[in-house]
Order: C-alpha cells, then structure tokens, then sequence
C-alpha cells in the first residue's frame, strides 16, 4: 500500500514539473568532483540529470534574444540539461551533506553515490536543506519511510518551515506540498535546528546567507576555512544567462523581484570576497566565478 501511494504521488509530482521529459539515466555516471576549501574536504555530488525546457526557465525572454544565447551553450529551447546535485563537506569527525538530492520521488542516485565513494549514510552528522523543493529534499526518507541518515542533525531556516506549514503556501503545487509532508515535516520529532536570521553561522566554517524568492526561506552557504571559501548558491540561478539577465524570469521562483534581489546579492557578494561558485543547477560540477561586465555580470566556469 505505500509503495502504491508513493508512486501515485511521484506520478502526480511529475506531471507538476513543467519538463520535456523525465530524467536522463543514461547521463547518470556516479559523478564526485573533489575539492579542497582549507581544512575542509568538499566532494560534489552529481544526484541525477532533467531536461528543462526554456519556456519555463526563461519565462519573459523573447525568442528573438534568447535563441542566439542558447545556441552559445549549445542547446536548444527544448532540451536544456541540468543536474542535481549534493555538496559533502568533511573535517575530523563531521561530514557535513548540503541537500539530499530528488530521492526516490524524482528517481534520485545519491544514496548509491554516497555509497560508491565509501561513505554510509549513518556516517552522515548534519543535513542543510538550502530549500523545500523536490531536489532538494526527495532524500531525507526512503521509500519506506525511513530516515535515509538517521544520525544526522538537520538544519534549515524557520522562514522556510513557517511558508510551507502554513496557509501562505497553499497556492503552491500539491504535489510540493506532498513532498513536504514526507520529507520534511517529520523531521520536527527528530535532530532538527531551525536557521533564524542572515549570515547566520550554522556551525563552525558554515554561514548561512538569505537569498529569499525563489522560496521564502532559501538558503545559500558560504563554506570557509583560513582564507579559502566556496559559495553554495543552490538555485539563486538556474542557468547561467540567470546571471547575465536579471530580468528574465523562471517559472520555479515564488517571488520575482526578490529572486532578483537575491541574485544581485550573492553576485555583489562573490565578487566583492571572490568567492568560488557552486550552483546547483549548472553544468557538473558547477564550479564558477562571477565578473562585473558593464552594467551587468558575466559567468565563468572554472574549477579554481
């Protein structure tokens, strides 16, 4: 019986997301992109691959401006890839998982991912959910109903908790909803620490920044240690033209103005402490950094 409830809900989730089609398998590979930030070893997870289309990620772009833009990523407005993915960070007796990847809700890979590079999910001490989004959550139950890292601390911001549990979010998609009811709201009986305020130190070498809009209580974590630092931006963008555009807006972003608050912030921000980008919806692993381009910005790829 639960399993036939969750495969009603997972087909109701589906047909939620606005997608050319469902998920790419055959671009699943187990990928880890290691990285050093100090004391810290940082491992990026590659969860699963979707296919987006560009009416949805660029909802007010006019095909005239947007078309040559694509075309210099090399994609199509139909067939726009996007990984989701999970950022691990590691010191002494603490690892540290940011996101949990779309889980059995959206065909996720992360627990066998985790599991290829020989880390248990019992090893797991904290979890940061940056937002309440099915990419971000799916992971935090199994299909049974059982916690995926049953030692671990979780950590969110209450701004978050409050939208979703209350009548504020009743516009939003079921099938979210559904998802939060899962994966999320049984946590208030577990290891939970809800996140108050801006530039909030969640524990020592992790701040959270408020980068609301894209959902009331989203979070974006810079990762520090001595003088290296790495920016998890989650999905302040979804693509890079997100940066280049200001203006152009996603379908997936609650609030507009303050999603577009929130990327001039985190944008300012990275380039006043040039900092390392990590975005989750980028091409894997999401590793960039931003420039001030005339009026505007400019992204960059980049490991370093």
């Amino acid at each position: 019986m639960r399993r036939r409830t969750f495969l009603r809900n997972t087909a109701t989730l589906l047909s939620a997301y606005p997608l050319l089609h469902s998920f790419d398998n055959n671009m699943y590979g187990g990928d880890a992109r290691q990285l050093k930030v100090g004391k810290f070893n940082c491992t990026i997870f590659r969860d699963t691959m979707y296919k987006y289309q560009a009416k949805d990620f660029f909802t007010n772009a006019s095909d005239s401006e947007l078309m040559p833009l694509l075309s210099q990523y090399q994609i199509t407005a139909n067939t726009i890839p996007s990984p989701f993915i999970a950022l691990l960070v590691e010191h002494d007796d603490k690892k540290i998982l940011i996101d949990t990847g779309a889980g059995d809700f959206l065909d996720g890979h992360l627990m066998l991912v985790l599991q290829e590079q020989g880390i248990q999910p019992e090893e797991i001490t904290d979890v940061i959910l940056t937002h309440f989004h099915p990419d971000h959550i799916g992971g935090v139950y199994s299909i049974d109903g059982n916690l995926n890292f049953p030692n671990a601390k979780f950590h969110l911001h209450e701004e978050e908790w409050k939208f979703w549990h209350s009548s504020a979010s009743d516009g939003q998609a079921a099938a979210f909803k559904n998802c939060i009811a899962k994966n999320v709201t049984p946590l208030k009986d577990k290891n939970l620490n809800l996140i108050k305020g801006d530039f909030t130190d969640i524990m020592p070498g992790i701040t959270g920044v408020m980068v609301d809009g894209h959902t009331p209580g989203q979070l974006a974590l810079i990762v520090q240690s001595n003088n290296d630092r790495i920016l998890y931006s989650s999905d302040t963008f979804l693509h890079p033209l997100h940066i280049e555009k200001l203006e152009w807006e996603t379908k997936y972003d609650i609030d507009h103005e303050k999603a577009k608050q929130s990327r001039i912030k985190v944008l300012d921000l990275a380039i006043k402490e040039n900092l390392l980008i990590n975005s989750f919806h980028f091409k894997f692993p999401g590793l960039g950094r931003v420039e001030k381009a005339g009026n505007g910005y400019h992204w960059q790829y980049t490991d370093k």
